[in-house]
């Protein structure tokens, strides 16, 4: 089972060291101050492919950079000119397929010239081969061998083939080539469009290829396509292992180097060889330091001056908290995401989508999000964030056709009796959920006499955990559901979450999570739910739901979420009305499946010192963004 960062993780891999200067008193001159951003735990999976928390991808954020595409504060997908010099468009077509079965498809290549003046951490210039390099390592079997699991490229032409060698020096990708030190092309198969989100199939970044490959490694690039030479993946397995460049990269292209990460505080210091983000900026804090504080205290600490900034506060206390100190300012945006209850959809009862649904109707959302939000936030009741435009201009339609799952003990037990557990412990007898009262120990059982048991794994310091485990320890033994909860560690939960499918079918313990996610500019479901990746962790809950092997049956026109999620990528760009149509008729048919129980919405708030300027966040432009425009104040 792949782990997450446990103990052997908080040994120190500091490669350097520096002295850390904390803001405070008399204002400091930038190049001696210092950011502390308090977050909750830190896995220490600084690379992508690897089922990162948001805190890693902080880091990730703030240490690489130079995409060929960038997402502005309002959410818009624009070209890095910061990176690419030019960038020019062709088409052409393609026979696919034989005989009958033959089709003619248009891809689309992009070729990219990038800006020669742009520099690694370590002085060494990045060139159009660190981004060959990077498509080739992430499409590689090498890199699944790893442990990793990406997608990057599987769009391009000839991604199916690459990724099927027995070495990644067996074949070539066609869809890349390699044209020279400052130029490079990618070529989108036409089975993948019309793409919604087009340039993103186009959106590529470096990585460091004289780090992550051997000495004198080279990529072969011809009119057939790009690949590595021999060899020029060995030290993958070393990159990817506790110690390697994924929990200390050491060479790197954003704004900021990493330093360390020791006893969950990851030290980073300023890059000077930067050249600045899509617009051109470059910070001026000299150093950061991200550290796993005491979710109950977060705010508090900000108030103190123990800490500069905490981000993404939902609860409504800290929030007043905040407001009324002197010593803080706060900004805050909707989001673009949710929070919610997810549930394991290949084991155990949650294997049962009206199993699901009972969990859905059991949920006191109300309550939770009282106690959590106060006010700051809404319920929500399918896959949607309140900054979603897709959400914004359906707040009606979700209203009138969603179902809300309201919370009632007579729902849930309905739909119970509709599942496999409709009997009581002897497999033939129907349950009663007269007799299912506070304390009866009156449980639902299928009929290989199987108890009903939910087994939740919440986190430390977490309200919603806490407010979840007081009613659910009520209401569940209402409908007939022995309920059980773990609290333990962020990292741990994850472990679970991510990698339970791995596990046989005895060491598979937790069935729901409390949990929170946010989405990216580019909404494409595809990558969550579709079976494509069962048996990843990208659809961490295994949710098969294809035409021939529908996960809820199928009342009249209705689409599974495989034919749903393919449809809604293969709108033409600019389409936002068919878009629309689609998203709609995709969150009818999650809604019924239910996967995950969404419990709110809400302002996020960041609080910060006040003395702290520029943190100007948005939905789509998080502070790590937005880092090259904050500074403190005298």
């Amino acid at each position: 089972m792949k782990k997450f960062v446990k103990s052997a993780l908080t040994l120190v891999i500091a490669l350097v060291t520096v002295l850390v200067l904390v803001a405070c008193g008399d204002a400091k001159p930038a190049e001696e101050q210092t950011l502390v951003v308090g977050s909750p735990e830190i896995s220490g999976n600084f690379m992508s492919g690897f089922g990162n928390s948001a805190y890693d991808v902080w880091v990730r954020d703030l240490i690489f950079s130079y995409g060929t595409y960038a997402t502005t504060p309002l959410g818009e997908i624009v070209l890095n000119e910061t990176v690419v010099k030019t960038v020019a468009t062709s088409v052409a077509d393609r026979v696919v397929g034989t005989g009958e079965n033959a089709v003619t498809v248009q891809d689309k290549t992009y070729t990219f010239v990038l800006h020669e003046d742009l520099l690694w951490s370590d002085d060494k210039p990045i060139k159009a081969s660190d981004y060959v390099f990077a498509i080739l390592m992430s499409a590689s079997k090498e890199w699944v061998s790893a442990g990793a699991s990406s997608t990057a490229g599987d769009s391009l032409v000839g991604y199916a083939d690459y990724r099927a060698g027995t070495t990644s020096a067996d074949v070539r990708f066609k869809g890349v080539k390699l044209l020279g030190d400052y130029s490079f092309s990618v070529t989108i198969s036409g089975t993948k469009l019309p793409y919604f989100y087009e340039t993103l199939y186009a959106s590529f970044g470096p990585m460091p290829m004289h780090v992550l490959a051997p000495a004198g490694a080279t990529i072969d690039s011809n009119a057939d396509g790009a690949k590595v030479g021999a060899g020029n993946f060995a030290l993958l397995a070393d990159v990817a292992k506790i110690g390697g460049y994924r929990y200390a990269p050491v060479v790197t292209s954003g704004p900021y180097k990493f330093v360390s990460f020791v006893n969950q505080v990851v030290t980073l210091v300023k890059n000077d060889n930067f050249k600045g983000n899509y617009a051109g900026k470059t910070p001026t804090i000299q150093n950061i330091i991200i550290k796993r504080v005491n979710q109950t205290l977060d705010v508090d600490l900000v108030i103190s001056g123990e800490i500069d900034l905490v981000t993404g506060v939902i609860e409504g206390s800290k929030i007043q908290a905040a407001q009324a100190a002197a010593s803080t300012a706060t900004q805050y945006y909707s989001r673009n995401g949710y929070g919610l209850v997810a549930m394991q959809a290949h084991f155990g009862p949650t294997m049962d989508y009206k199993v699901r649904q009972a969990i859905a109707y059991l949920t006191d959302r109300q309550y939770v999000t009282d106690v959590v939000l106060d006010g700051y936030g809404s319920i929500t009741y399918s896959e949607y964030g309140l900054a979603q435009w897709m959400y914004v201009q359906s707040e009606d339609w979700v209203d009138a056709n969603i179902n809300k799952y309201a919370f009632s003990i007579t729902q849930a037990n309905a739909a119970l009796d509709q599942s496999d557990y409709k009997f009581e412990a002897n497999g033939t007898t129907p349950f009663n959920p007269a007799l299912a009262t506070a304390g009866s120990n009156y449980f639902r059982h299928n009929a290989a006499g199987e108890q009903l048991v939910i087994r939740h794994f919440g986190t430390e310091n977490n309200e919603v955990t806490t407010s979840l485990q007081a009613k659910y320890e009520i209401n569940m033994q209402l409908a007939g559901i022995k309920y059980d909860i773990t609290i333990g560690d962020f990292a741990t939960l994850l472990d679970h979450y991510y990698y339970s499918y791995e596990l046989t079918l005895a060491e598979k313990k937790y069935h729901i999570f409390n949990l929170a996610t946010n989405f990216s500019v580019a909404y494409d479901p595809y990558y969550s739910w579709h079976s494509d990746f069962l048996g990843t962790w990208q659809n961490a809950h295994q949710l098969k739901d294809t035409p021939l092997s529908p996960a809820a049956p199928l009342v009249g026109a209705e689409r599974t979420l495989d034919e749903l999620t393919t449809a809604l990528r293969t709108v033409e760009p600019g389409n936002t009305t068919a878009y629309l149509a689609l998203w709609r008729e995709y969150q009818l048919r999650w809604n019924k499946l239910i996967p995950n129980v969404p419990l709110y919405s809400n302002q996020y708030y960041d609080v910060f010192d006040a003395k702290l300027k520029g943190v100007e966040t948005t939905p789509f432009w998080n502070w790590t963004a937005q880092i090259n425009d904050m500074y403190f104040e005298g």
